[in-house]
């Protein structure tokens, strides 16, 4: 038989209780306020995907009061965000703290180390660095019902994180003095071939988390390839920037640098083209709750404004240089294919990414060790 809704029923039973006797009445309406009760308490709004711990919140729960993000996003980006968060949650003050990832990074161990962190949120391309501070239970899970549409790949298992914007490693050339057939198709070409090793710009994996982390996917953990790409004549120095800076100057033919970079590059006139290899490095910006936060309701609040549609347009930044992570959104120039399907060129090692993760400063004394070596 076919059950009568809820609130059939419950004016069923008020009706009841009208008509009845003045001391059956009583008990009556005592039985239909334990009835509408349970029928609030029961109302919650579970957010996430079924997989993993999903968070709860109540349907009364209210976004309020203060919010620290702690951000590498680019300053523009982090703007954006503060003025559409003034006006999707008024009743929040969102506090920030932006600089580099490795700034962040510093600065969040140095809250740790005191006894707790101080941000409530946290927005970094440091995919080492999340995995990090969730094996030591620094994590607040999180499963927000905005991220249903992205990758499950950009996803923690867990909904310890997940990724709000993406960086993509390419490889770049000097449109003007080199043809684009001559460029290699592969980052592994580019960093491993002896024979263009001398024409190579790399960043220095111990200055640059991108170059780190590029050279981390690509050697699938053995660096020591470093001492070869330097030996044979590549430079390896610098961030992104002096990559281009030498690509430009015609110091060398071709650079593994960020897409971002060279597309900002080429907005403001420079000769600069490049190749998206066939083993494209994908590195995820995630977003993520610290456990210690005092105010989980609107810290929630802030991560499902970061991968709302608003938010996600925001995260690709003021001139759309970076994928955002919902697949919804157009990807950074024509000539780039869809987020996933870079995905599909270079999975994110996740094996490899957690135990590295775990002794981030053995990897670097191995990278130092390698650029150091004289043959």
């Amino acid at each position: 038989m076919m059950q009568a809704p809820r609130t059939s029923r419950l004016g069923a039973l008020m009706a009841t209780v009208t008509s009845a006797a003045p001391s059956v009445a009583v008990v009556l309406a005592a039985v239909v306020a334990v009835v509408v009760v349970a029928s609030i308490v029961g109302c919650r709004i579970e957010v996430g995907a079924p997989s993993g711990p999903a968070v709860a919140s109540a349907a009364t729960d209210v976004p309020a009061g203060k919010v620290v993000l702690y951000t590498s996003a680019y300053r523009d980006v982090v703007d954006a965000l503060v003025a559409l968060q003034k006006t999707q949650l008024p009743d929040v003050e969102l506090v920030v703290f932006q600089g580099g990832s490795e700034k962040v990074a510093s600065r969040l161990d140095a809250d740790l180390a005191a006894g707790r962190a101080q941000a409530d949120v946290l927005l970094v391309s440091d995919p080492l660095l999340y995995r990090r501070l969730k094996a030591d239970g620094q994590l607040l899970p999180y499963a927000s019902p905005r991220a249903t549409p992205i990758d499950r790949r950009l996803a923690d298992v867990d909904n310890a994180f997940v990724g709000a914007r993406a960086s993509t490693m390419v490889i770049a050339f000097h449109r003007e003095n080199t043809p684009a057939q001559t460029a290699p198709q592969a980052l592994r070409a580019a960093l491993f071939d002896e024979a263009i090793a001398k024409d190579i710009a790399f960043g220095d994996p111990l200055s640059s988390g991108t170059a780190m982390f590029t050279s981390l996917l690509v050697s699938h953990g053995e660096v020591n390839f470093l001492q070869d790409l330097r030996a044979r004549g590549a430079s390896v120095a610098g961030g992104n920037a002096v990559v281009i800076q030498r690509i430009l100057s015609g110091e060398r033919r071709f650079g593994v640098v960020l897409l971002e970079n060279v597309l900002l590059s080429s907005a403001r006139g420079e000769p600069l083209d490049f190749v998206i290899p066939t083993d494209a490095v994908v590195i995820p910006g995630d977003v993520a709750i610290l456990k210690d936060t005092a105010n989980a309701v609107a810290a929630r609040a802030i991560v499902d404004l970061i991968l709302s549609p608003e938010g996600q347009a925001l995260m690709r930044g003021a001139q759309g240089m970076m994928h955002a992570t919902d697949p919804r959104l157009e990807p950074p120039d024509p000539r780039v294919p869809p987020l996933s399907a870079l995905l599909d060129r270079q999975p994110l090692d996740e094996p490899l990414l957690a135990t590295v993760a775990r002794d981030r400063a053995g990897l670097l004394g191995r990278i130092e060790a390698a650029l150091m070596h004289q043959p």
